[in-house]
């Protein structure tokens, strides 16, 4: 049975104006995205979290896209309307957004140094974990991203299932483990963070957030090396800074990028 939550909002509800782009991973598998060129030479991919899609992402595309970026939507296996049916919070999903960045790098010509990621819970771990692995990544936004797998299992099960952390939390370890093949400690923003030294980042952390570890977010902004800023707002919950604090955010994040794809 698909689990999968259909978009709630479509490009046009935001006046949003982009193409359907299609691109396929090192595994074969077909991916969906919302793309627009950019006006400034800069562009930045937009990352959804667990089980959300492309609809998720569109009112902050619609931010720098105003401000002249080309934005991409992206979205990963498992998610959205793609192929894959197995969610490993990273650990493969890296190699959608590889996918994506060549799609930029060969489709569109972007060029070294153009590149910024902003994602959202997951798609914030993973787009630090990308930047990690790829250094022609030059900033990465990080909305209410989880510090590590490990760190928040516990959280986020009850969140996401209803079911009481223990004993469940400890099954699913054991069940990405041995189903997924994937062992949680892969899955470590903090790490990631500690390796971008020279990768500017901003990272966003709700002092209500039920789904992630509110230490997350100064964990990771501790781990890194390079230049950072952390944004915390203690009234705030997951991921809800573009909706509760819409002025402060686009202000932050258009000179953000500004500052360091321009």
């Amino acid at each position: 049975m698909d689990t999968r939550t259909p978009a709630k909002y479509q490009p046009n509800d935001f006046d949003l104006k982009v193409s359907e782009v299609v691109v396929f991973n090192a595994e074969g598998q077909k991916l969906h995205g919302y793309f627009s060129p950019t006006a400034n030479g800069a562009y930045v991919m937009l990352q959804h979290g667990f089980k959300a899609n492309r609809g998720h992402m569109l009112e902050e595309a619609k931010i720098l896209q105003d401000a002249g970026f080309g934005v991409l939507v992206t979205s990963i296996r498992a998610h959205d309307l793609n192929d894959g049916n197995q969610i490993t919070f990273g650990v493969k999903e890296v190699h959608d957004i590889a996918a994506w960045h060549s799609y930029l790098v060969n489709e569109q010509g972007l060029k070294k140094g153009k590149l910024g990621l902003l994602g959202n819970s997951m798609g914030a771990a993973i787009a630090l974990e990308y930047a990690a692995l790829n250094q022609d990544v030059a900033a990465v936004v990080a909305v209410s991203a989880f510090s590590s797998l490990q760190d928040t299992i516990n959280v986020s099960v009850e969140y996401f299932t209803g079911l009481p952390a223990f004993p469940f939390a400890p099954m699913i370890s054991y069940w990405a483990q041995i189903i997924l093949g994937m062992d949680v400690e892969q899955v470590n923003a903090t790490k990631a963070a500690a390796m971008l030294c020279n990768t500017p980042l901003l990272i966003m952390q709700g002092g209500e957030d039920i789904v992630v570890l509110v230490e997350s977010g100064q964990w990771i902004f501790d781990a890194a090396c390079g230049d950072k800023e952390l944004w915390f707002e203690e009234q705030l919950g997951h991921a809800k800074f573009d909706t509760q604090k819409p002025d402060e955010f686009k202000r932050r994040v258009v000179a953000f990028f500004n500052n360091t794809l321009l």
